[in-house]
């Protein structure tokens, strides 16, 4: 072979080489920025995985379970049942459990019962449609938490896939359930829990079109200058409404959607009577730190009637509030702060505690509120945490 031919041949080898080696570079480089994007996403690679495993959670027959606490507002209840079944694309996988609060002996009427009564008895199809409904005299009513704790108890998971809690003052979109599923979905976190505070029915646009911002909760403050204060969240704000659901720190007991699992892992604490303000927080820590992850959506899915209504505190309050200092002071001590007595509730303590995947700690920092801080004289922007939040990531 001549020279010429040998020169060829080692340049061809080194060409090939260097094509190899550029190849691997390449290849590299890509897989850096997937792992970056996946970061940016917010989701982690062991949530993918337990995705994987949970077909059921993909299936395209997932049922969704409505839970709804009605203290003595079945009117609006019955319009929020109505609106349920005939916005929902697939009313035939939707059920409701609720808990009536009601002066039946006034003629208060229980919610379902007016809704068969608006709709008809065969229209409102009870037999599919209302998997658990419990009622109590008003009188023995003790606040949103047992409400909405007598509600999961409707939740079966040979059955439902998915539970979303509302209040029963709530509007619903056309086609709510399959766009709670898509967005849920294009999280990429099985233990996604989707809620916010939903904005009012007066900002509903016609036919529901979308619209160019949706709310976000970021703000917060201590309630009161008492020892056994709790945090209580502003009202929320509008942002530019992002591709995918928006990570946030806070939760909204009126309006949140996540597994039925989820429902039941991290549940309402029955035990803290006539306690409203530091109920959503204590939750959003609880689910936090059971590995739980809070979402704004990306559109608005239901709407709010914000109106003048029946309320815990219109009757012996002098008394009530008493017993609502036990129900702060349980979930102070529930949360690891400290308490001014050692007078509280402490039943079941264990089953209503912190989890073990993340810690207080890495929440305090996450959400930007300390719990521990001082009044400041009702300032609704103590806390302001509205910026981008990164994904905590826990060993699984």
């Amino acid at each position: 072979m001549s020279a010429r031919g040998h020169r060829h041949r080692g340049g061809w080898q080194l060409n090939l080489k260097l094509i190899i080696v550029l190849g691997l570079v390449m290849v590299v480089g890509v897989m850096l920025f997937l792992n970056l994007m996946f970061v940016g996403m917010n989701t982690t690679p062991a949530s993918a995985q337990q995705l994987a495993k949970s077909p059921n959670l993909r299936s395209n027959h997932r049922r969704i379970l409505v839970l709804i606490a009605n203290y003595r507002d079945t009117l609006r209840c019955s319009e929020t049942l109505d609106s349920i079944f005939t916005n929902a694309a697939y009313p035939e996988r939707v059920a409701v459990s609720l808990f009536d609060q009601l002066y039946l002996y006034e003629g208060e009427v229980r919610c379902f019962d007016a809704y068969c009564d608006n709709v008809g008895e065969e229209n409102c199809k009870r037999s599919e449609r209302l998997r658990h409904n419990a009622t109590i005299d008003a009188d023995d009513a003790t606040g949103p938490t047992y409400g909405r704790y007598q509600t999961e108890e409707g939740i079966d998971l040979k059955i439902d896939t998915f539970t979303l809690a509302i209040d029963s003052h709530t509007l619903f979109i056309k086609d709510w359930d399959t766009e709670l599923l898509r967005q849920w979905d294009s999280i990429g976190n099985p233990k996604a829990i989707i809620t916010v505070y939903p904005d009012a029915t007066t900002s509903m646009t016609p036919e529901n079109a979308p619209r160019a911002r949706v709310t976000l909760m970021c703000h917060a403050k201590i309630e009161t200058e008492d020892g056994d204060s709790m945090v209580q969240y502003s009202a929320s704000i509008t942002v530019p409404a992002p591709a995918t659901p928006r990570l946030m720190s806070q939760f909204a007991g009126g309006f949140n959607f996540g597994t039925a699992e989820s429902a039941l892992a991290v549940r309402n604490d029955p035990h803290t009577p006539y306690m409203f303000h530091g109920e959503e927080y204590s939750k959003a820590a609880r689910l936090f730190t059971h590995g739980y992850d809070m979402y704004i959506p990306t559109r608005d899915i239901v709407f709010h009637w914000y109106e003048p209504r029946k309320v815990i505190w219109e009757k012996d309050w002098g008394a009530r509030w008493i017993i609502q200092q036990k129900s702060k002071r349980r979930v102070r001590k529930i949360l690891g702060l400290s308490t001014t007595s050692e007078e509280y509730f402490d039943q079941d303590m264990e089953k209503f505690s912190l989890g073990t995947k993340r810690t207080m700690a890495q929440f305090i920092k996450f959400s930007g509120i300390d719990p521990a801080a001082p009044y400041d004289n009702g300032n609704d922007y103590q806390f302001d945490n509205c910026h981008e939040l990164e994904y905590v990531p826990y060993d699984d």
